[in-house]
């Protein structure tokens, strides 16, 4: 089962290189639309459901913790910032 923490921790990796080179660069466009809503949605949900179903180590805590943060910016701040800029 250690495979699977690594996993996670993989996934969480490659997510929050791609969202933090796509947040902090003005260069534009990393990747289309949907590839990057695969990496910086998508495998975040499939490494926190990989870390939650892994035995308890350190690197559950941490696949845990890092894909929740790249979930944190990538789906809950923006939604959330709708509903308060979004008023007529």
């Amino acid at each position: 089962m250690k495979k699977l923490d690594m996993l996670s921790v993989f996934l969480f990796t490659i997510s929050i290189v791609v969202l933090g080179f796509s947040l902090f660069t003005t260069v534009g466009d990393l990747f289309s639309g949907p590839v990057m809503i695969v990496i910086c949605v998508i495998f975040p949900i499939i490494g926190l459901l990989i870390a939650l179903k892994s035995h308890k180590s350190t690197l559950k805590v941490f696949g845990i913790a890092g894909n929740l943060l790249v979930l944190l910016f990538s789906i809950f701040i923006p939604l959330a910032s709708t509903f308060f800029w979004n008023q007529s």
